[in-house]
């Protein structure tokens, strides 16, 4: 064999070896594939990440662990694989369309849409690119562009259900609730069984002030889908609009179990340290009252256990990692309402009957802009039953990185106590709340050590904000309040804008320039602040005693809804 048909036989068997190696990632990878259609997504990762070991230049297996990554809420990871698939081949669009899904989901608006771009410059007419880049419009508060780019995805795909109903939403934003409306209607000639789409005409509905249509179309996105947490919620809303009180609380009750008590592994994979201190402070709370039964104990050792990974010189909110199995042995109970407290209506009522009704409406009406406080707004037994209720019952699942927890309406934090404060402070003040219904409501717990809620303003007509700590627990008597400014937000301003932590230095410099003055309201137990939920405000510096007892525990009650010229009534 001469020099020549040697090195031809060499090539021969080089390109024999990289069929057969070709061959052998190509069936490792039909197996990943298949793995990850079937939702096996830990056999799905390793099979990826054994081609990437042979192979560490496979674009589409670095892609899909990337994807998965993304899955598990571990989205840095998942942008680094993702970037580096692109690195190795840049030409597919949906390598592009799920960077910027994951750019998206972690708040990174700029990035997704860049993203979202670069995956439409490919495919002009990817669809679900066109649609989530009307969604970072949206979160970025520019409804036109959103409204575009929704219409764009249905000049791609005319039949689009999901077009008409995200273009609807985007309608209903800019306030032009006709248009979202036909929206919706044509998202229902093309599927009918649209469960989104009857939730969002009931939205619509609730703004027209027509409970009864919204009950309607709330309960037939609920027949279409019974774990619709929100239609649930919505739900109840209304028929607490018709004074259906006891239905009502059983609707608001099912959107927590659907919420907040599914004991699924936790995600993302770390907690809050603020969380875990108060979670392990309530348990104790109840387990010291026989409040709850010994199958807890597993959870509280757990909850300590964590708690001893927090620094004790930390004076941020620290996230603290979790293995997977701490995610899995954590979730049967941190993510459960473990306890309601009872909090039944009164039958001599809620609000303090004392009250000067005739005064605080003056006052409230002779204010620009409105902001009046008022103590003792609820009677001794309403404010020692609403304590109890917010100390014991486990409803708060929000947690934030400024140091408190959270529980809203359709989360846990409802009760027949809680509507009957609601309907009476309406009821009681209609020169202040008009046609006003409630739209919201929500309470606080702040951790004792740290900084308390940022700057906002809320999207609804009137505030009421009142504390229900001790007020032994403050040890500042000049502050712990509440903070309002006393300039409203611009009309033309986005719900995520003036609500958004994002847009802190805009509303900072938004109020400079107007020189808006600060009205503070020194916290009070028992004591309300009522003003223009268009304003401005924020939690006045906090200095409680550290005991779980002494939190505080701020509950927050919106009516009516914002509009562009001045407020709606519901």
């Amino acid at each position: 064999m001469n020099r020549e048909e040697r090195r031809r036989q060499e090539r021969q068997l080089a390109k024999a070896g990289l069929a057969s190696r070709n061959l052998h990632v190509k069936t490792l990878f039909d197996e990943g594939v298949a793995h990850h259609q079937a939702g096996r997504l830990q056999q799905a990762e390793q099979v990826y990440r054994q081609i990437l070991e042979e192979d560490p230049n496979h674009a589409e297996a670095l892609h899909l662990v990337g994807v998965i990554a993304y899955r598990d809420g571990r989205y840095d990871q998942a942008i680094d694989l993702i970037s580096q698939a692109i690195q190795k081949d840049g030409g597919k669009s949906n390598f592009f369309f799920n960077q910027g899904l994951v750019y998206h989901r972690m708040g990174k608006l700029e990035a997704a849409e860049i993203s979202y771009q670069r995956s439409i410059q490919i495919k002009p007419d990817y669809v679900e690119a066109h649609g989530n880049l009307g969604n970072v419009f949206r979160d970025k508060g520019n409804l036109a562009a959103a409204v575009a780019a929704y219409q764009k995805a249905l000049q791609c795909r005319p039949n689009y259900a999901g077009g008409y109903n995200n273009l609807g939403v985007a309608f209903k934003e800019q306030g032009k609730l006709t248009q979202a409306v036909e929206a919706y209607q044509h998202a229902l000639r093309i599927n009918p069984e649209n469960a989104e789409s009857h939730y969002n005409l009931g939205m619509v509905f609730m703004e027209w002030d027509q409970p009864e249509e919204a009950i309607a179309a709330f309960e037939t996105a609920i027949h279409m889908n019974p774990h619709y947490a929100k239609a649930h919620h919505n739900l109840g809303l209304a028929l607490m609009w018709k004074q259906q009180f006891e239905v009502a609380l059983s609707s608001f009750r099912k959107s927590a179990e659907l919420t907040q008590n599914h004991g699924r592994p936790l995600s993302p994979q770390y907690v809050y340290s603020s969380r875990v201190k108060h979670d392990a402070e309530q348990l104790q709370y109840l387990t010291q009252r026989g409040l709850v039964g010994s199958d807890v104990t597993g959870y509280g050792k757990a909850l300590e256990e964590l708690r001893e990974r927090i620094s004790p010189n930390g004076q941020s909110n620290q996230q603290i990692r979790l293995s997977q199995e701490e995610t899995v042995r954590l979730a049967p109970s941190f993510n459960r309402i473990l306890y309601y407290a009872d909090s039944p209506a009164l039958s001599q009522g809620a609000l303090n009957p004392h009250l000067d009704v005739e005064e605080i409406q003056n006052r409230y009406n002779a204010k620009k802009p409105e902001i009046i406080s008022v103590d003792s707004l609820l009677t001794e037994e309403a404010l020692r039953s609403l304590r109890q209720f917010c100390l014991a019952s486990t409803i708060w699942k929000k947690d934030y990185e400024n140091g408190y927890v959270g529980a809203f309406l359709g989360e846990g934090f409802s009760s027949p106590l809680l509507f009957q404060i609601a309907e009476e402070l309406r009821l009681r003040f209609p020169e202040i709340f008009h046609n006003h219904r409630l739209v919201q409501a929500w309470a606080f717990k702040q951790d004792n050590q740290l900084r308390p809620l940022n700057i906002h303003a809320d999207a609804a007509a009137v505030n009421v904000n009142f504390w229900i700590t001790e007020n032994e627990a403050n040890l500042e008597a000049s502050s712990g309040g509440l903070i309002v400014w006393d300039k409203e937000a611009p009309k033309d301003w986005d719900f995520k804008i003036y609500n958004g932590t994002q847009f802190k230095p805009k509303i900072y410099e938004f109020l400079k320039q107007n020189a808006a003055e600060p009205v503070r309201v020194p916290f009070r137990e028992n004591r309300a602040v009522i003003f223009n939920s268009d304003l401005f405000h924020e939690s006045d510096r906090c200095v409680f005693r550290d005991q779980y007892e002494c939190r505080r525990i701020n509950v927050t009650m919106l009516y009516g809804r914002r509009s562009k010229n001045h407020v709606l009534s519901s």
